[in-house]
């Protein structure tokens, strides 16, 4: 499938906001930096959202093209699976032998962990951005079961009444379990509708569903956030439209898109393992930044690493192996 480098670009933003978010304002809040400033990197956190609007978009233009539900199942598990694994392994291994507060987790949970269904069986994460992962994994479901009972060009009829539900609970209309909540993803299903429909709005598709469906959106984040996070949210939107739509030619930058290549196994791996390595080396150095600093690094070698040798080979391999079985 061709590959959207502005869209690279934009999962590469979305991954180094999250990585700064953690290292300074998250590590903050757990450990604590002294007398560090953390409240610039707040909004970091939000890269999730863009990552959600990113998957909006591409899942739907995945299964607008796949023929088979095999397909799709073997194009989602190859792109997810191998460099997932290998994070947990390392991840789970560092964190058992030197040691991070409260970030450590049984064998048992480590394992169940590589199903990335883990947050189901009420198992802890071996890292906790793996919350998020539950969530695509989610969405995907719900998407591949429209495919397969030929509804897709109606999902966003659905995706509206549960984005509604969730404006019905978060003015406190009614009360939406937990549990309902995390099955249908409802708290997080508008950025999901969002990206699909900046896919139908630039390719001439149901334009007026999806510019609604938009609206319902923003409406959302107005009920359940703030009028702060509903401004950085139209900026999102905003900047995802004029990527998409070729507007935006400053985020065709090699630096940008690299990061986005290796966005995936940046954000599986750094936040633990970063942590680690600010925690234990903060007080030898006494200088956090320093150990900031070399956090990153880390984290950014270890992407490049898991991205060459094990995200993009995996993925080839199980691509490889699918397309001889098919045409056999």
């Amino acid at each position: 499938m061709h590959r959207i480098s502005e869209l690279d670009a934009l999962r590469g933003i979305a991954a180094l906001c999250v990585v700064i978010y953690h290292f300074f304002y998250n590590y903050h809040t757990i450990y604590g930096h002294a007398t560090l400033p953390v409240e610039w990197s707040y909004l970091g956190r939000y890269g999730v959202q863009l990552f959600f609007i990113l998957s909006g978009y591409v899942i739907f233009l995945t299964l607008s093209k796949v023929k088979k539900p095999m397909d799709f199942i073997i194009s989602r598990f190859s792109r997810l699976y191998p460099a997932f694994w290998v994070s947990v392994a390392i991840t789970f291994v560092a964190v058992s032998t030197f040691g991070l507060p409260g970030r450590e987790v049984s064998l048992i949970a480590a394992v169940a962990n590589l199903t990335m269904l883990h947050e189901y069986m009420r198992l802890p994460h071996v890292d906790t951005v793996y919350w998020t992962l539950t969530v695509e994994l989610t969405f995907y479901f719900w998407m591949f079961l429209l495919f397969c009972i030929n509804r897709l060009h109606s999902c966003l009829n659905f995706f509206a009444m549960l984005v509604i539900l969730g404006i019905g609970d978060s003015v406190g209309l009614f009360n939406i379990p937990n549990a309902i909540k995390k099955i249908f993803i409802i708290d997080h299903i508008s950025f999901f509708m969002a990206g699909i429909c900046f896919y139908l709005i630039t390719s001439n598709l149901q334009k007026k569903a999806a510019l609604t469906c938009l609206l319902l959106s923003i409406i959302s984040t107005f009920v359940s956030y703030s009028v702060d996070h509903v401004v950085l949210f139209l900026l999102f939107f905003v900047t995802f439209f004029l990527a998409v739509s070729g507007r935006l030619l400053i985020l065709n930058n090699k630096v940008l898109i690299y990061f986005g290549g290796i966005s995936y196994t940046l954000y599986l791996i750094h936040q633990n393992v970063g942590y680690m390595i600010i925690y234990h080396l903060t007080p030898i150095f006494d200088n956090a930044y320093l150990a900031i600093f070399l956090a990153i690094c880390t984290s950014i070698l270890l992407a490049h690493v898991l991205s060459s040798y094990f995200e993009r080979p995996g993925l080839k391999l199980l691509r490889e192996w699918y397309s001889r079985r098919r045409e056999a």
